[in-house]
């Protein structure tokens, strides 16, 4: 089971299930990302009531450049961008302004991740 996560603040910074001293609680369709310090003290980073802030999980898989995907990164093979996400039990490609289209015959390892669409809005600019 991938576990791999990341967080968005909602205020411009990301945080990854991997970053020294964090954690993350779940309960039900709510979730907290702690900080705990090396005294054994504990402070919230940021949670899913927060303004903004989001929980993307990792797809497990790998981009052509060997980078973790994660949902709401955007994909930029043939400068059309389109954007990770996970409907129906399937992971796929979505274009942004079509939420009809979702694309889940991929080749993942030729995927060109760019970027996601909280740190990278403008590679979404102009899309289709």
């Amino acid at each position: 089971m991938n576990t791999a996560y990341r967080v968005w603040d909602g205020d411009g910074r990301m945080y990854y299930w991997n970053d020294l001293g964090l954690s993350l609680e779940l309960k039900g369709d709510k979730w907290i990302l702690w900080h705990t310090w090396g005294d054994g003290s504990r402070a919230i980073v940021v949670e899913s009531d927060d303004k903004d802030a989001d929980l993307m999980w990792g797809t497990g898989l790998e981009d052509k450049n060997e980078k973790m995907i994660y949902e709401y990164d955007i994909d930029m093979i043939d400068n059309e961008p389109m954007v990770v996400a996970y409907i129906d039990g399937q992971w796929g490609l979505k274009f942004p302004n079509d939420p009809t289209h979702f694309e889940d015959c991929i080749d993942w390892g030729e995927c060109d991740i760019g970027g996601n669409v909280y740190q990278n809005p403008e590679l979404l600019e102009g899309a289709e």
